[in-house]
């Protein structure tokens, strides 16, 4: 099992990072021409309890007197409380500085902060290659606002940590900020906000492009990298702080090495509410191997609008505009708004998708598809687009992308050309339902699809039946046969296993459990069949691909063709889907399209009983038939029927 999150902050760590930004040098000594007077209240610019910042040394010594405080000061957390005020822009590359030589606390960042830093509408432009943000640490009751903070390059490189532009952890309040520019991280979490938020980010904006160079356990997100709860000491376990991103939106570009979201790589025990991405989020390849020293243990690429990765937590009312993407060529998925939706531990709702930014047909999200029009209306006004929050459908040139499928590679038949309720071909007898249309929508695939209905709340909702062909070899079936020879469990499920991109079509792993071999008796043939039919039907299904309506799932079924000649072989897929809704279908439902599957030529076992008059009578209603099938199967005495004979059913009667 995966080590999920590790401890990335305590004393000792948060120690070793203080000595890290704040050597002593000795070579540095306390001199008159220190700028740091003996107590901020002395200097300058601290009027009313509030620090104005006018230029680049004022914010100097206000570092300055926050990081001696944190390094020196025993109750650290009130002498760090001090709020300050931005009377300026300020570009930390091009005005004056302090020219001083080792200085133990003037750095461009503040170790700890836990007062109001209003930023007054204006911006600070970072120094070029800085390695870290303004601020390493924002306590509980800090808060940074009013603020555009601007790196050209911000670059990061830690184990176990995170980086942002505005802090590399947030435990308070970032609020009306936006970023600008770019950040990159090593082994780390890496935001456009903050590295890891543990507080509340609400009203902000990040333009600045995120980076993640790594192939651990890390991600990349457009406000921040994790946004995940911890209990500090003197607080309540038992109601622990949640963090809240809320109101944020990206239009950066996110790029992971396999997790990144628009919003967080990685939301777990924190939440999310009306936020949206208008950036491009990718990862770099389909695989994160989380300890690369056991290339045996990796996680799927998770790419995400909003998230990459959920755990607890909630996610409502968010959006997303931007391209999401893997860059390495392969079958895994993208997702619109979130990756890991388990719907048992958390809400995913009212959220959006503009229509192709996700490779996601058949991604099982509880999201709602919106073309440009209906997307900026939505932003308007959530309640003017009505629409099912999971309107997912199946889409055939992204099933070619993901599937090994090939031309379906058959004629029609003469009998069924121009008919809509039925298929007939030299390799199979398709009959569709009452209600029911069949048509080869492409080279690649038949279509069954039922009429539309109208669902109680105004939705249209309608099943789809899709036939497709993969090549018979994929898999040596007879190798997974049992010790009887016979097609069991296990051998369906290497047969499915050896569809390359086979998870595509259901959500997450796939599992022996959710592979099932029935055996169905052909209303044509009156043959037993077997089948390999793929759903998910443990205790946690719903939870796990659902939503408070249904199971978002598809069931997929092959129909296992036998002959003493070939054995067994499975190069079919029939998808059964519900367009509009993507819910899954009723198994019963699925059962009787099953059972209106027939192998041609159709033949049908004689029973004790049977005679050509009352098998002509069942197939035509006319037992006046019967010649017809003596014909067929060249009978000369139409008495002489022996129970076991097979007997050729004339294709004229299946139509």
């Amino acid at each position: 099992m995966t080590l999920r999150w590790k401890v990335i902050l305590g004393a000792v760590l948060l120690l070793s990072i203080a000595a890290f930004f704040l050597p002593v040098p000795l070579g540095f000594r306390e001199t008159a021409e220190d700028p740091l007077c003996a107590s901020i209240e002395e200097d300058p610019c601290y009027a009313d309890g509030v620090f104005e910042i006018y230029n680049a040394k004022d914010y100097l010594r206000f570092a300055g007197y926050m990081n001696r405080a944190s390094k020196e000061e025993e109750d650290y957390e009130a002498a760090a409380a001090v709020d300050a005020r931005l009377m300026a822009d300020l570009n930390m590359q091009e005005d004056e500085r302090y020219r001083l030589k080792g200085h133990p606390y003037i750095r461009q960042a503040i170790l700890n902060y836990n007062g109001t830093f209003e930023g007054n509408g204006h911006t600070i432009t970072w120094a070029m290659e800085a390695g870290n943000g303004m601020f390493v640490c924002i306590e509980r009751q800090g808060e940074v606002r009013n603020l555009t903070f601007e790196a050209p390059s911000l670059v990061w490189e830690m184990d176990e940590y995170g980086v942002g532009m505005l802090c590399m952890i947030n435990y308070g309040t970032i609020r009306n900020c936006e970023t600008r520019g770019r950040v990159e991280g090593t082994d780390c979490y890496v935001g456009g906000m903050a590295g890891i938020n543990r507080g509340l980010i609400e009203n902000c904006v990040n333009r600045a492009e995120v980076v993640v160079e790594s192939l651990g356990d890390y991600g990349a997100g457009g406000i921040a990298g994790l946004s995940k709860c911890k209990v500090l000491e003197g607080e309540s376990e038992e109601d622990p702080i949640v963090p809240e991103i809320r109101n944020c939106v990206n239009y950066g570009n996110v790029r992971g090495t396999w997790e990144a979201g628009g919003i967080c790589a990685y939301n777990d025990c924190a939440n999310i509410y009306e936020c949206g991405n208008e950036g491009e989020v990718s990862v770099q390849y389909q695989k994160g191997y989380i300890y690369p020293e056991e290339p045996d243990w990796y996680e799927r690429a998770r790419a995400g609008g909003i998230c990459g990765h959920m755990g607890w937590n909630n996610l409502e009312n968010c959006y997303n505009k931007g391209n999401i993407s893997i860059l390495e060529e392969g079958v895994e998925d993208t997702y619109a708004i979130a990756g890991d939706t388990l719907f048992w531990i958390h809400t995913v709702s009212g959220c959006v998708t503009l229509e192709g930014t996700a490779k996601g047909s058949m991604r099982h999200e509880s999201v709602t598809e919106l073309n440009p029009e209906e997307l900026e209306r939505w932003m308007a006004d959530h309640e003017s687009v009505s629409g099912v929050g999971n309107n997912w459908e199946f889409d055939l040139e992204e099933a070619k992308e993901k599937l090994p499928l090939i031309p379906l590679g058959v004629t029609e038949s003469e009998l069924t050309a121009g008919r809509e309720d039925a298929y007939l071909c030299e390799e199979f007898f398709l009959k569709g339902e009452p209600g029911y249309s069949i048509r080869q929508v492409s080279p690649y695939a038949l279509c069954m699809e039922q009429e539309t209905k109208e669902e109680p709340e105004g939705e249209l909702s309608k099943l789809q039946v899709w036939l497709l062909r993969v090549p018979g070899d994929l898999t040596d079936i007879e190798d997974y046969l049992d010790e009887h020879g016979n097609f069991v469990k296990d051998t369906g499920h290497e047969v499915w296993l050896g569809i390359e991109g086979a998870h595509w079509l259901h959500p997450g792993q796939s599992y022996k459990d959710d592979v099932h071999v029935r055996t169905m008796i052909s209303k044509k043939s009156r043959q037993p069949g077997t089948w390999l039919v793929h759903y998910r039907d443990d205790m946690l299904a719903r939870a796990a691909v659902g939503d408070r309506y249904g199971m978002i799932d598809n069931v997929v079924a092959l129909p296992i063709q036998y002959s003493e000649e070939t054995g067994y072989k499975a190069e079919w897929l029939m998808v059964f889907t519900n367009k509009g809704d993507n819910y899954r279908p009723s198994l019963f439902e699925v059962d009787e399209f099953l059972t209106d599957f027939t192998w041609m030529p159709c033949e049908r076992r004689v029973e004790r009983g049977d005679c050509l008059y009352t098998l002509a009578e069942e197939y035509t209603g006319d037992g006046n038939r019967y010649p017809e099938l003596m014909a067929v199967n060249e009978i000369e005495n139409p008495e002489l029927l022996i129970p076991g004979q097979m007997l050729k059913i004339p294709r004229e009667w299946l139509v």
